[in-house]
């Protein structure tokens, strides 16, 4: 297991084109980065889960300061080389410790090759609540969703299952 400590940075985003993303998450620990290779369901997922954690607990948000973060420099760093990302993500989870802090646990794929590992860090409320915001516009900037297959569209065309493949949707 390993414990980063508190962020100073975290974000999640996607590099490449709609249909062909990667998504990360990035955290800075300490002035060390970190990367986590994941699914756009995953970020998804951890940013629906983070507002909900976020409003059922009663933190106290500074909106100021969640406006900075989301609004300031947003551009997110991306790793330079594979071996920069620490792990491909098999789950997460958010817990509150004794203190009141919040403790993200990233799991890693039980598919690895490498021995599964466990980290996990601490979020201030806002930069959770920053980093799910700008999440969930990332995963909403995607292809658009076929309004008759409820699949995503690709840009070159798209064989709608609902058309059982033969025809473009309409």
């Amino acid at each position: 297991m390993s414990d980063l400590g508190p962020a100073e940075r975290f974000m999640a985003g996607a590099i490449g084109e709609p249909g062909a993303r990667t998504f990360y998450i990035y955290i800075e620990c300490a002035g060390q980065p970190s990367w986590f290779l994941l699914e756009k369901g995953q970020v998804e997922a951890l940013a629906r889960q983070s507002l909900e954690t976020i409003e059922r607990s009663g933190l106290s948000v500074d909106e100021a300061a969640v406006e900075h973060l989301v609004n300031g420099p947003a551009e997110l760093p991306w790793p330079t080389d594979p071996g920069d990302v620490r792990f491909r993500v098999g789950g997460m989870a958010l817990r509150m410790d004794e203190g009141g802090s919040l403790i993200v646990v990233i799991l890693q794929d039980s598919e690895s090759d490498d021995e599964p590992s466990q980290t996990t860090f601490q979020v201030a409320p806002e930069q959770l609540r920053a980093m799910s915001i700008q999440a969930l516009d990332e995963v909403h900037s995607g292809r658009p969703i076929c309004p008759k297959c409820r699949l995503p569209e690709n840009p070159d065309g798209h064989r709608c299952p609902s058309s059982n493949g033969h025809h473009p949707a309409t």
